[in-house]
């Protein structure tokens, strides 16, 4: 087997026809997984077509066949003519502004890499979300959101991105944050040739998207003949040029006091009452009125020493965990039987060492953004 390179294959994109929905911006979704109850009911309301009812399969208790509906869904888009496909391979640069914040990359087929040498996760997967989305990519026959990956100085594919930037875009939108969304096509065979000779020399580390990386990776395993198998939707990020945010992601943990926390915390943590801030280390619990800040003196990721240090300690299994993206979400769960967890977010070198290394953080352990918008793009097989 050759040596894995990093490769961003060109791919006939699908995109909604903006005569048949309501507004390009009102079809589109966040990624599944920060989706909390109130945006899914918003985004089900905005349009009949808006991509959560693909990406998030309803009614559990139908098991695998619940993801039959957003498979029939998509077929009857693609005959109605609600989506359609590029008519030429491309890729495509993607442009998110919402404010000072920017998203700017490469949206492809990214070549998987099973072994790890140039495709670097960092952090852990939940088996379960592993399934789920697999099912759903089977169900469908695609891959209805691109996982997010970075990299560092990507030189003549940046520049790419730039120069394509400069002309006039091929998709423009406006989603309801306020966010303009644009994507140019990049189909110039000598371009692309630079590019892909460029990307080979580096590697990208999987920013969002470990679950369904994940699920690609199975795919591949068993269908192991289908070449469309062998590369799954990505969006590569340049972080040099265009930063990424990096934030925490919240526990909340049922069954779970503050006076098992105070007895069974083990000795050499700091343990102040109340929230202290401007510890970049910190992790804070609460149930809602009172609060505990714990530290510990070492230069793990908070997320890590929670993990594999505080949880044990404090007898909790990791399947009891809900995980929330914004903090104002997990204290609206916090009551006295049920602790919110604040973390803070390991550092940027932090992430890409342990990638390096080969050693994964804990599941969910950061949250990258800005985050594609899910339904600009998306991919069949």
């Amino acid at each position: 087997m050759p040596d894995a390179v990093l490769r961003l294959d060109p791919l006939r994109a699908w995109r909604f026809v903006a005569g048949k929905v309501s507004a390009l911006g009102a079809v589109t979704s966040p990624p599944y997984d920060v989706l909390e109850p109130a945006i899914v009911r918003r985004l089900t309301d905005s349009d009949l077509y808006n991509m959560v009812r693909l990406i998030l399969p309803r009614d559990p208790d139908l098991g695998p066949a619940r993801y039959d509906e957003p498979a029939h869904r998509l077929s009857g888009w693609q005959r109605d003519g609600v989506v359609v496909q590029d008519e030429q391979p491309a890729l495509y640069v993607y442009e998110q502004r919402l404010g000072d914040a920017l998203l700017c990359g490469l949206v492809g087929a990214l070549q998987l890499d099973p072994t790890r040498h140039v495709v670097l996760p960092h952090e852990d997967v939940m088996p379960h979300w592993v399934a789920d989305r697999l099912r759903l990519m089977q169900a469908t026959d695609a891959d209805l959101e691109p996982i997010l990956l970075a990299y560092a100085g990507g030189g003549v594919a940046s520049d790419a991105v730039d120069t394509a930037r400069s002309g006039e875009p091929w998709v423009e939108a406006e989603t309801y944050n306020g966010a303009e969304h644009r994507i140019w096509r990049i189909s110039d065979p000598e371009v692309l040739a630079g590019i892909e000779a460029e990307l080979a020399k580096h590697e990208a580390v999987i920013a969002d998207g470990h679950h369904r990386y994940a699920a690609y990776l199975e795919r591949q395993l068993r269908e192991p003949y289908r070449q469309s198998a062998e590369v799954g939707l990505a969006m590569l990020v340049d972080y040099v040029r265009h930063p990424l945010t990096l934030d925490p992601i919240h526990r909340v943990v049922p069954g779970l006091d503050l006076a098992t926390v105070q007895l069974r915390t083990p000795s050499g943590w700091q343990m102040q009452p109340g929230r202290v801030e401007g510890d970049p280390n910190r992790i804070s619990v609460t149930d809602g009125s009172s609060w505990l800040t714990l530290h510990a003196a070492s230069d793990a990721p908070a997320v890590t020493l929670l993990h594999q240090v505080l949880l044990p300690a404090w007898g909790v299994s990791e399947d009891t965990l809900s995980f929330h993206h914004t903090l104002a979400d997990a204290l609206a769960l916090a009551d006295a039987q049920q602790l919110a967890v604040e973390l803070t977010a390991p550092h940027m070198d932090q992430v890409l060492r342990s990638a390096a290394q080969g050693v994964v953080l804990p599941q969910k352990a950061t949250s990258f953004g800005p985050k594609p918008r899910v339904g600009l793009l998306f991919r069949t097989l």
